[in-house]
């Protein structure tokens, strides 16, 4: 039978075996009786329901989210069109979404190691046990994390619930009133009422950050759906991030193909005629990168590569694309690899044509050797040599993944807020560009012992391997090291590998780190409207209160200097939306 029924806020991850957990006797939209939200148009809020089994069994379960009427105009509503398409990732109608939470168990001997995801002197909370990820959509395979759900005696099962809310300005700020239901069959268990305070401001379509995400190989898991990049484009893009990976950004310089490429560019293809709704809508992706992870888009010999140079340029020159591109010239490169750096950028940036003024990218802190080669330090951590040189130069510096206490860790066992600090970070010092290495990463690794095996990744939580090179000092000793989760923010809905887990979707499922990137996308565009609004101290008050250290301030053998209460967060986002709504008031 269900024991009890109560809600949490999105900035927390609630373990199967944790029937303990403080936050069951209230948080940030929890009382004890009431769920209370509240946000603006254009922005998705999130919460949690989460359903703690007694000593028995429970089957038959479903959780359900009615639509939110306004409590004084009852013309004004937030609910799903009557039809949805069978496809998760057609948004049109689609505002309110319930997902099933699937946990994945990490062993004690499992847990992610310090190394390249945090400090020894800053571990993630849980580094073992029951860890919810995965987002099954309702109407997936029962047993599978479609409704109804069966649970087992003495856990917990938890239901992440989105709430789009139009930009529509005839939804009228005030209180909506709605419910969540949950029930065993045909009898109801608990009823959970729902207020959403709506403020009277909208969040912005463009992003006012850049944030991208890698993604490739899923065509094999979705043989019977030609179009299943476009919907993970579409996901992303309701998520407020960017995909890059395509065959476009490995390939040379072909303007039939980039013209078939621009929908994406221009915003046309983010439209409801194609299956989109929310925010973004005729918005287009905001970066653009020529040769990932180093591909040799540009040729060998100086001649080729600066006229291949000149065509990228021209290009997106020509088109008066507002995103940002640029050159990823090598991956992650070590000291032997200088020589060539420095050589191969010469040759770009001595051009006569307009190629020279290509922005040439790497994956590394600033480093003296090259100063001269790099135009986008994009850097695992961020020091103060790279912090003060960007700062001296104008070069552009960016952060790639996550290792705490610098910057928020991306793995399993991450804090719920771990994906969340990070843009609160890049606000709180000036950094524009955030990139994750992978978000489909349901292959293996070709460095590990399993390279390029297909991954069980709704039973196994290791997706990551690296066997130690003796000449490379940065792995350490010798031996397998691993990440749990490290490349995933999406899960396939189908598996044609692990036919057991084939959940019976078709496209992709999202997770909890996924919603928590996004909830920190658009908690940049709050501090974003209260620099217009108000004033840029105001927001980076807030955000100095939220992450009072990272980057290169951070002490490397100290602990992460941000909350990993996600009601802390909630009231980080209030104070900033109390400030656009008191300086749009003065303002009138």
């Amino acid at each position: 039978m269900v024991l009890s029924v109560w809600a949490v806020n999105d900035g927390e991850k609630v373990l199967k075996e944790d029937l303990a957990n403080p936050n069951k006797n209230g948080n940030s939209v929890w009382d004890g009786s009431t769920i209370r939200l509240f946000g603006a148009r254009n922005e998705t809020v999130a919460f949690q329901v989460i359903v703690e089994a007694d000593s028995t069994e429970v089957t038959g379960l479903y959780v359900e989210m009615s639509e939110l009427v306004h409590s004084e105009h009852g013309e004004c509503r937030i609910d799903n069109a009557a039809l949805l398409d069978e496809d998760p990732s057609n948004y049109v109608g689609r505002r309110i979404e319930v997902f099933t939470q699937h946990y994945l168990y990490v062993s004690p001997d499992l847990g992610t190691a310090p190394q390249w995801f945090y400090a020894e002197s800053a571990p993630p909370l849980h580094r073992s046990g029951w860890i919810p990820d995965a987002l099954i959509p309702a109407d997936a395979k029962p047993r599978l994390g479609g409704q109804p759900v069966h649970m087992s005696p003495r856990s917990n099962q938890g239901f992440w619930i989105d709430v789009y809310v139009p930009r529509e300005a005839s939804l009228k700020p005030g209180i909506y009133l709605g419910a969540v239901t949950v029930r065993c069959g045909d009898e109801l268990v608990a009823k959970l009422p729902v207020e959403l305070q709506l403020f009277d401001f909208a969040l912005p379509d463009e992003n006012h950050s850049v944030t991208f995400v890698y993604a490739n190989e899923i065509d094999e898991y979705f043989p019977d759906t030609p179009d299943i990049r476009d919907r993970l484009r579409r996901m992303a893009h309701r998520h407020r991030f960017d995909l890059v990976g395509s065959d476009v950004h490995n390939q040379r310089f072909d303007v039939d193909k980039l013209e078939q490429y621009a929908p994406y560019l221009d915003g046309s293809f983010f439209a409801r005629e194609n299956g989109y709704e929310g925010p973004g809508e005729q918005v287009g992706e905001g970066v653009f990168p020529i040769g990932m992870y180093g591909a040799k888009v540009l040729g060998t010999e100086p001649a080729e590569i600066q006229r291949e140079a000149d065509k990228w340029v021209d290009y997106f020159e020509g088109m008066n694309w507002p995103g940002v591109y640029f050159c990823y010239l090598i991956d992650e490169p070590l000291p032997a690899k200088y020589d060539w750096i420095r050589e191969r950028a010469k040759i770009i940036h001595d051009s006569e044509g307009s190629g020279s003024k290509l922005p040439l990218l790497t994956t590394r802190k600033f480093t003296p050797e090259i100063e001269d080669a790099i135009d986008i330090w994009c850097a695992h951590t961020v020091d103060p040599n790279s912090a003060q040189h960007c700062a001296e130069t104008g070069d552009k510096l960016w952060f790639y993944n996550g290792y705490r206490p610098y910057h928020g860790s991306i793995i399993l066992e991450a804090e719920a807020v771990d994906m969340r600090v990070n843009a609160w970070l890049r606000w709180r010092y000036g950094i524009e560009g955030y990139f994750i290495w992978h978000g489909t990463h349901w292959r293996h690794n070709h460095q590990g012992p399993r390279g390029r095996w297909n991954q069980n990744v709704f039973q196994y939580p290791v997706t990551f391997m690296y066997v130690s090179n003796n000449e490379s000092a940065y792995y350490g000793e010798d031996g397998v090291h691993f990440g749990n989760g490290d490349g995933l923010l999406f899960y396939p809905g189908r598996d044609p590998f692990f036919r057991e887990q084939d959940r019976g979707i078709n496209g992709p499922i999202s997770s909890i780190r996924m919603k928590n990137l996004r909830r920190g996308i658009q908690d940049y565009e709050y501090l974003w409207l209260v620099s217009q609004h108000g004033s840029r101290a105001e927001a980076d008050a807030i955000a100095k209160e939220a992450v009072p250290t990272g980057m290169h301030e951070t002490i490397a053998d100290g602990q992460a200097s941000w909350s990993s209460c996600g009601s802390d967060w909630d009231s980080y986002r209030r104070q900033a939306a109390e400030l656009i709504v008191a300086s749009a008031i003065e303002t009138k």
